[in-house]
C-alpha cells in the first residue's frame, strides 16, 4: 500500500482533532485548582483554627441594629491542656474554658454564655469580633444570620427574668399591680384578680 500526501494529511488532521477533543475534555483540571482540594465553610458559619482550638460554624444570630445576638457553633481542643478562649464581640467579652481534648458546643450552652450585648449591623453581613487563646490572636469576621428565619428562631436571644423582683415580690407575700405596659396574665377586657 502506497501513502499519497492527501492521506498523510488526513491522518494529521484526524490526529490533531482528536488531540484538541483530549485537551478540551481535560484541560480545565489542567490549568485551575480543582475545586474538591480548596478549604472552605460548608455552612453558614465560619471555620478558623486558633492555635490548638478548632472553631467550627461559628456564626452570630440577631435581628441585628443594635439588638442582642447569641453565638452558635463549637470550638474544639486538640491539645492536652485546658485552653481559655476569649472573645471580643458587639461590646461583650466572653470566656470559656475548654478541658484538653474537649469542645463547648454554643448551641447547647445557656444564653448568658453565649449572649452578644449588641449587634450593630444587619442580618447578612458579618461582625468583627478579637479571640485570644493563650498566645493566639486573631480577628474574626463573624456571619449575622437573621433571627426570623425559621430554622434559627429559637436561637435568638429572648428577654430573661429578673428573679431577684419576683422571688422578693414572692418572699414579702405582697400581690402588686402591674406597671403600665407590663403583662397582666389576664385576657383583655376582664380585671387581673
Amino acid at each position: 500500500m502506497r501513502f499519497t500526501p492527501k492521506n498523510r494529511t488526513r491522518t494529521a488532521a484526524a490526529a490533531g482533532v482528536i488531540a484538541l477533543s483530549l485537551l478540551g475534555a481535560t484541560g480545565c483540571s489542567a490549568v485551575n485548582d480543582q475545586a474538591t482540594t480548596l478549604e472552605y465553610s460548608p455552612s453558614d458559619g465560619i471555620v478558623q483554627d486558633l492555635g490548638d482550638l478548632q472553631l467550627r460554624n461559628i456564626v452570630l444570630v440577631s435581628d441585628g441594629d443594635g439588638d442582642p445576638g447569641r453565638l452558635l457553633g463549637t470550638v474544639a481542643n486538640t491539645s492536652s491542656e485546658p485552653i481559655n478562649l476569649e472573645l471580643s464581640i458587639g461590646g461583650s467579652d466572653l470566656s470559656w474554658n475548654i478541658p484538653a481534648g474537649g469542645k463547648v458546643i454554643y448551641d447547647d450552652a445557656p444564653q448568658s454564655e453565649v449572649l452578644v450585648a449588641s449587634v450593630n449591623v444587619i442580618p447578612g453581613t458579618g461582625i468583627r469580633a478579637e479571640a485570644t487563646a493563650a498566645s493566639e490572636t486573631a480577628t474574626l469576621n463573624i456571619p449575622v444570620v437573621d433571627g426570623q428565619v425559621s430554622y434559627y428562631q429559637d436561637y435568638l436571644p429572648t428577654a430573661e427574668a429578673t428573679p431577684t423582683s419576683e422571688a422578693t415580690e414572692e418572699a414579702a407575700g405582697e400581690a402588686t399591680a402591674p406597671a403600665a405596659g407590663e403583662a397582666t396574665g389576664a385576657p383583655t377586657g376582664t380585671a387581673a384578680p
